[in-house]
């Protein structure tokens, strides 16, 4: 039963995401955890952290790819990357990927998403991260 409602809950809460955000393409779009979170349980995105290397060996969430936004090869990287594959970014606390979330927009990328509060608030929330051991 757990399973079920859960199952629910994310099928609910992407359908709110889908029809608020394909509205919104090129737009940046500030996410909850709990929004996040949805979107990953299904890898409905990239996740993209964008903090230092060091940073993100030392603790990131599952599955995230590490891009620098302080890199001098961002515009490089970003370059190769599919425009209309969705992408979730985070920093620590939000401003490093906000950063970064206005140059995808700039850069011509669909469907961006700001983690709100980082992985700060990803973890005071519960859910887990990857430590470095």
């Amino acid at each position: 039963m757990k399973n079920v409602l859960k199952f629910i809950f994310i099928f609910l809460m992407l359908s709110v995401l889908n029809s608020c955000f394909t509205e919104n393409a090129g737009v940046i779009n500030v996410v909850s955890v709990e929004e996040a979170d949805a979107l990953m349980e299904l890898n409905n995105v990239k996740v993209i952290d964008v903090r230092s290397e060091l940073q993100y060996s030392d603790k990131h969430i599952n599955k995230a790819i590490n891009i620098e936004v302080e890199n001098d090869d961002l515009n490089t990287v970003l370059d190769v990357m599919d425009k209309n594959e969705p992408l979730l970014v985070y920093c620590n606390k939000g401003g490093q990927s906000e950063r970064c979330a206005k140059v995808l927009q700039e850069k011509g990328f669909k469907l961006i998403y700001n983690l709100d509060g980082g992985i700060a608030k990803w973890e005071e929330s519960g859910r887990e991260v990857i430590v470095k051991n």
